[in-house]
């Protein structure tokens, strides 16, 4: 959608792709388009400094049909460990991730949708996005025949999510995806549990190299040539089932550092339901343990790690303590590998309407003593309860619930997460465009308003602000910490939270993104080091930019940033 009306207008050439240094050292933006009625996908990408758009080639857009998370990739290293002395010596060579610190020119695009012609999706690599002459696109999942339809493999999947992990314990950067499909719509019944719709947590193997240089540990493919892992003949790369459940949006912990596992929490949306599959790594990787959180949160769909305590500014003094990040869940990041959270946030994705004048049935609706939010949409929540026991009467329509980590030996697997209410209320904008499969809300994200994180001008540390994409509620929310002087017993004071902002759109509001660099300077003055708030208006074709800054200039309340 945006190639049609940014790039290909009448009064506009196409744009070239962006240079080297373009890749490494500036903010991209990458945006994601899809339609019912065309048989292409959308992928372009921007210059946030100058405003440049440029997009992939006509064979990638026709082959993703349905592109949803775009993730950069990883560039594998190889080390040698010793140099042999003969020619019939063996050199030892290991694997190594480059932590983040380089990636390749390329993307891991998950594609798919449960709608007939689109639910037939698959796990893309795009090399050289953009660059005319060298781009490239490889399925991992499938091989695709000349028109980019997968013409083997297991059909009738797509997949929302995948990140690159190590599960083999050798430092092959391979994939942990999430993946379902939708039987009902051809023809097939409910399962047994009554479950519309089935996922998978399935992991993809980086293949090894055939063999590898005895003098330089160069990786070498079977005929001699060095060895890449995305060529047509490594791929598709051999896939295998973890466990059942997941299948759109998950979140990777390492909630026990002193254990040889990692956790995946997942957010099942046909399953209706918040899961805990704990994996142990190796050469077969496998599912160890496995619980259910919360099995009375509705479709829940966005679950991402936060900070909400601090714990990143205390955890070196304590670190096998606390759980860790894998992998926060979220294409914002605010917290990185390694460091310590102390939250789980949740959107759940119900299916609720607004009446004929928009404004939602406020008899029935949360309610809260903050004169901070002035929205049909309520925040702060008044119940904070252990999952087995949620009053689901203070619950209505869609909702944005917090969870609390257990804190302790093994209390992750044995004591309930804690789950508090931050905002609900979230109703569904009915309108033609999103007939299939409507809610509110969407994803959610937490970040900072500064590039510096936490620590605000005061110097100390403060909560992060929390993003929310309404989607079919038709708004962009952005939620702000408050402090109150007194709380309920049992109530999460980590967990409260009032609005700050809403972006009403009048559109599907998808995923949100948060970037730090100044945004095409020549036609917007803003404050260097804030925050810049990206959101996509689905129907109107448009990507609506927002710079935060001090508000110094302004009679707003201090609150530390």
């Amino acid at each position: 959608k945006s190639r049609d009306s940014v790039v290909s207008g009448d009064d506009q050439p196409p744009l070239p792709p962006l240079n080297e240094e373009d890749l490494s050292e500036q903010e991209r933006l990458w945006i994601t388009g899809f339609s019912l009625t065309k048989n292409r996908g959308e992928l372009h990408t921007l210059d946030v400094e100058t405003g440049a758009m440029s997009y992939v080639n006509e064979i990638t857009a026709r082959a993703i049909k349905w592109p949803n998370e775009v993730a950069s990739i990883p560039r594998q290293q190889y080390v040698m460990n010793h140099h042999p002395t003969n020619s019939s010596s063996s050199a030892t060579t290991t694997f190594a991730s480059s932590n983040g610190e380089q990636l390749e020119d390329a993307l891991l695009v998950t594609d798919g949708f449960l709608v007939p012609g689109k639910d037939k999706g698959g796990l893309y690599v795009v090399q050289n996005p953009t660059n005319s002459a060298t781009e490239r696109r490889v399925c991992l999942t499938g091989v695709t025949n000349l028109q980019g339809d997968i013409i083997n493999g297991e059909s009738d999947w797509f997949y929302h999510r995948a990140v690159w992990m190590d599960m083999t314990g050798d430092g092959r950067q391979s994939i942990l995806a999430a993946r379902a499909k939708l039987p009902l719509l051809q023809g097939n019944s409910q399962d047994d549990n009554g479950t519309l719709g089935k996922g998978q947590l399935v992991w993809l193997e980086r293949p090894m190299p055939h063999t590898f240089d005895v003098r330089t540990g160069t990786p070498l493919d079977v005929d001699g040539t060095v060895f890449d892992p995305f060529r047509p003949s490594n791929t598709p790369w051999k896939l295998r089932i973890l466990d059942e459940g997941p299948d759109v949006m998950f979140s990777v912990a390492d909630l026990d550092p002193q254990d040889d596992t990692i956790e995946v929490i997942a957010s099942q949306f046909f399953s209706k339901k918040l899961s805990l599959h704990s994996i142990k790594l190796g050469l077969e990787p496998k599912v160890t343990f496995r619980r259910v959180i919360d099995d009375r949160c509705g479709a829940a769909f966005s679950s991402v790690l936060a900070d909400l305590d601090g714990l990143t500014t205390m955890q070196q003094a304590d670190a096998a303590h606390y759980p860790m990040v894998v992998d926060s869940g979220s294409t914002v990041v605010s917290l990185n590998s390694n460091d310590a959270f102390s939250h789980l946030l949740v959107t759940s994705h119900e299916c609720s309407y607004a009446d004929s004048s928009g404004e939602t049935d406020e008899h029935h609706a949360s309610t809260t003593n903050t004169e901070d939010f002035e929205s049909e949409v309520t925040a702060s929540s008044d119940s904070s309860t252990s999952v087995s026991s949620t009053a689901q009467s203070k619950i209505d329509g869609g909702s944005l619930f917090a969870y609390r980590v257990p804190i302790g030996k093994d209390a992750w697997k044995t004591k309930p997460w804690t789950r508090s209410v931050i905002a609900t209320g979230f109703k569904v904008q009915g309108q033609l465009s999103n007939m299939i499969n409507p809610g509110a809300p969407g994803f959610v994200y937490s970040f900072f308003p500064t590039r510096e994180g936490g620590i605000g001008s005061d110097k100390k540390w403060h909560r992060p602000l929390i993003g929310l994409s309404g989607d079919c509620a038709e708004s962009a929310y952005i939620l702000r910490p408050i402090e109150e002087d007194t709380i309920e017993v049992g109530e999460d004071r980590s967990t409260k939270y009032a609005l700050m902002c809403e972006i009403k759109c009048s559109s599907t509001v998808g995923s949100l993104a948060v970037g730090y660099d100044d945004f095409y300077t020549t036609v917007a003055e803003q404050q260097s080091g804030y925050a810049k708030i990206y959101v996509p208006c689905y129907e109107q074709d448009k990507v609506l930019v927002f710079a935060l800054g001090s508000g110094e200039d302004e009679d707003v309340m201090e609150d530390g940033w």
